[in-house]
């Protein structure tokens, strides 16, 4: 083998095995014929020429219903894939919810008339659960502006607190001189709805991963004390890689059955397209209700939580049908292709 021929053939890895399978001789004889006389290496052109068409057949989809059917399903995978960047992230820094009850009943001063706390079975439970709770559509009204809440917490409630406006700004005072950073005296929150005139009824206070929510009844009448770990750092970063890696290996994968598709027999193509088709209208409907249900409901005053990119992952596990049709339909898809395949080849 002359070096032109190894350069060549370097060059034509850049080609899918299955072109390469279907026209890589043909290629590297036309190539080889149109040398001129000694040549060693290809020129630049040629092995620009190669190297494009070479990744366009890897991540450029053949007609538009292929561009249509790859861009539908990469969308939706890399944005469950995001999902599970966060998780991994969030698996290795679980925070843990901290205690409450000492510290709460000091502020308190007195036994709580209950207490419980917030059930999450697992992370993906706590990034699928929380919005629906509605725990934090009021966070943003709150006043508090440092690091934000793991969204699952143990909470204490004080009934008949008499004064308990003075108790919370007492509460404030205490936190501050032991140490904490604590957020001013709000009249938003989940307990406190007195409106823009009515007393102050919420405080936020930090320290040591620990987030502290003193908040007033909106009759003033009881406390109720929350304790939340701080949400874990990199989980933003988590999932947007993993949306980029996971997005780029659907798309070629993707792109792989678009083109093994189109060179079937045209009956084949039409019931690969008619079983393909609920997997494109799941990944459409999932991949919007993924995303409107991770965004903050714009008619409330709640945040972005880093939880919040759990979600879609965490909606595959709590209602499987979309991922089932997606993974039943591309399935029966890439057997009639591969089917297809070895009918030609025999």
């Amino acid at each position: 083998m002359s070096e032109l021929e190894r350069s060549y053939r370097r060059l034509l890895l850049a080609y899918p095995a299955f072109y390469r399978r279907e026209r890589g001789l043909e290629m590297l004889t036309t190539l080889l014929d149109a040398a001129e006389p000694g040549q060693v290496r290809p020129s630049y052109g040629e092995a620009a020429h190669l190297l494009v068409m070479g990744l366009r057949f890897r991540f450029v989809p053949p007609t538009w219903i292929g561009k249509v059917a790859a861009g539908l399903v990469t969308i939706w995978a890399a944005v469950v894939l995001s999902g599970a960047g966060a998780l991994a992230v969030w698996a290795v820094d679980d925070p843990q919810t901290p205690e409450l009850a000492t510290l709460s009943d000091s502020l308190a001063g007195r036994q709580p008339t209950f207490a419980y706390d917030d059930e999450a079975a697992s992370l993906l439970d706590m990034g699928y659960a929380h919005q629906t709770a509605g725990n934090f559509q009021s966070y943003a009204e709150e006043g508090w502006e440092g690091v934000l809440p793991a969204p699952m917490g143990r909470h204490r409630i004080y009934e008949r607190v008499p004064a308990a406006p003075a108790v919370l700004a007492e509460a404030r005072e205490r936190l501050t001189g032991a140490g904490w950073q604590t957020g001013p005296l709000s009249r938003g929150g989940i307990n406190s709805q007195a409106g823009p005139d009515g007393p102050n009824g919420v405080l936020w206070a930090h320290r040591d991963g620990m987030l502290l929510r003193v908040s007033a009844y909106d009759d003033q009448t009881g406390l109720t004390v929350s304790a939340y770990p701080v949400e874990p750092a990199g989980v933003l970063a988590a999932a947007l890689a993993a949306f980029a890696v996971g997005g780029i290996a659907v798309w070629q994968a993707m792109t792989w059955l678009a083109h093994r598709a189109a060179r079937t027999p045209p009956p084949t193509r039409r019931l690969v397209l008619l079983l393909g088709l609920p997997a494109l209208i799941a990944c459409g409907v999932n991949t919007l209700d993924n995303v409107l249900s991770m965004v903050p409901n714009p008619h409330t005053a709640g945040v972005l939580l880093a939880a919040d990119f759990m979600y879609p992952l965490g909606n595959q596990i709590a209602n499987p049908l979309a991922a089932g049709v997606i993974a039943s339909s591309l399935i029966a898809c890439g057997y009639l292709v591969n089917r297809a395949g070895r009918l030609a080849v025999a």
